[in-house]
């Protein structure tokens, strides 16, 4: 498989190399130029402080502009100046104008399209048998399934044994075929995820994106790509979601393990191990030394790739929350760590505090605001959280809330931003008292909204919309 990997790569690098220079001397010309880091909730933390958003969403009256996309995407929109960067399925990175909602460009990063021209009939005629033995695998791993639930009801019957271990010795023989074809194979994912859920980060001058299918691309504002290789495959069937960061001069992906690249060209300079999660790492500094924290509970220096900590808490679908020299980790419980003085790895996170919000997925990422932690379950279940002691301070069910909760829980302006999965919206006042400013519905998304100003960036399934007062 490794050889695959190597002749593929190696075909394909002529293509961009000179590029490549050009772009790395580009790059570090302009970094001091360079505008503000933007990605996931913007800075990480889901803060827009100084927003003027307007309280109710009307599919008609307080649309400033509505522009239909190619597909759907769970990537949340990324602002850098007059740009809008989104995704669409499977692995479409767009750009728009922000005044007007105009696509100035969108590009495509398929297996095709990072292989030179001269591999594209090699390339398909791999893909189709990738495909054609992923599918017999899947569906062994179908009647595998069905012979473990009636051995749940009769465990002793022999016959259904003796059919499940053959089911498994045919798996293991065929999944053996499947190993040099890796490379030419689409990971598995799952409908509602898709390949598209990461959110794309920018530096001001490019724009870099992950996708699901194992694909890392980096494009300047006019859509020009500057590289594009595959990093690393995710293995769970339900697709992967963790977007990627910028930090310590890097360009930095979770998939399986943890991968910096050089941005100017893509090529990897460490890579840190770890554990694949759902949930976006947080980028913070530690004696003014950038890293990074993944939901896998390691604090890994963004640098060099040393990781300064780990088993900390684990997340399987939200990401960690910094605030004021503490991270804290809401899942499965919750945790809160003070950082060490030093980012030598010499000295520990000192843990401040144990809790116990009601268990359930926390797809939505946690809210710090002045002293107090908002954080929502899948199903709606509001907990907020003293963040000096942990003590759950209110746990309650927002009945208007009917369906899954994916976007993170957003400060807009001076108000709390939650929203479900089928268009529910909901404002609120911060504080314990859960006071609802206003509810309402809205075209179908599951992403986090981006508030600038007066306006409401949000990507729903079918559109990129601009929400606000005309």
């Amino acid at each position: 498989m490794q050889k695959h990997y190597r002749q593929l790569n190696k075909l394909r690098s002529y293509k961009w190399r000179a590029g490549c220079l050009l772009a790395g001397c580009l790059f570090f010309h302009l970094a001091a130029s360079a505008g503000e880091i933007a990605g996931w909730r913007h800075d990480g933390t889901g803060r827009f402080p100084a927003a003027r958003p307007t309280t109710r969403w009307d599919d008609k009256a307080n649309v400033i502009w509505k522009t239909a996309t190619p597909e759907w995407s769970n990537a949340s929109p990324v602002i850098s100046g007059n740009r809008i960067f989104i995704c669409a399925e499977p692995d479409i990175l767009l750009c728009l104008d922000k005044t007007t909602g105009k696509i100035l460009w969108q590009s495509s990063n398929s297996y095709q399209d990072i292989t030179p021209a001269d591999q594209h009939e090699e390339l398909s005629e791999k893909m189709a048998q990738a495909a054609k033995v992923q599918k017999e695998l899947n569906g062994i791993s179908n009647k595998q399934r069905q012979l473990r639930q009636e051995l749940k009801k009769t465990p002793e019957d022999a016959g259904l044994q003796q059919e499940l271990a053959a089911l498994q010795e045919q798996e293991s023989e065929i999944s053996k075929q499947l190993e040099p074809l890796e490379y030419y194979r689409l990971p598995s994912a799952h409908k509602a995820n898709g390949y598209s859920s990461s959110t794309p980060v920018t530096d001001g001058i490019n724009v870099y994106v992950y996708f699901g299918t194992g694909v890392a691309a980096a494009y300047d504002f006019d859509g020009n790509r500057l590289w594009a290789r595959i990093i690393e495959k995710p293995q769970a069937n339900w697709g992967h979601s963790a977007s990627p960061a910028l930090a310590g001069g890097h360009f930095i992906i979770h998939v399986r393990d943890v991968h910096a690249l050089d941005p100017a060209t893509g090529a990897t300079v460490w890579t840190a191990k770890s554990s694949p999660r759902w949930g976006a790492m947080v980028t913070t500094e530690i004696d003014a030394q950038p890293v990074i924290i993944t939901a896998n509970g390691e604090i890994i220096h963004a640098a060099d790739g040393k990781i300064l900590a780990e088993g900390l808490h684990s997340l399987d679908y939200c990401a960690p929350m910094v605030h004021d020299g503490i991270v804290y980790f809401i899942e499965n419980g919750g945790k809160a760590f003070r950082f060490p003085a030093l980012a030598d790895g010499t000295e520990q996170p000192e843990e401040l505090w144990q809790t116990e919000p009601p268990k359930e997925r926390y797809y939505a990422s946690p809210l710090y605001h002045e002293g107090l932690i908002y954080c929502i379950q899948q199903k709606g279940v509001y907990n907020i959280l003293d963040a000096q002691t942990g003590s759950v301070l209110k746990s309650a069910k927002i009945d208007s809330l009917k369906r899954t909760v994916y976007p993170s829980v957003t400060l807009a302006g001076s108000l709390i931003f939650i929203a479900a999965e089928g268009s529910q919206v909901l404002f609120l006042e911060p504080g314990v008292e859960m006071r609802e400013v206003a509810a309402f519905g809205f075209e179908h998304f599951r992403t986090t909204p981006v508030f600038e100003g007066d306006r409401t960036y949000v990507r729903t399934l079918e559109a990129m919309y601009c929400i606000g007062q005309p």
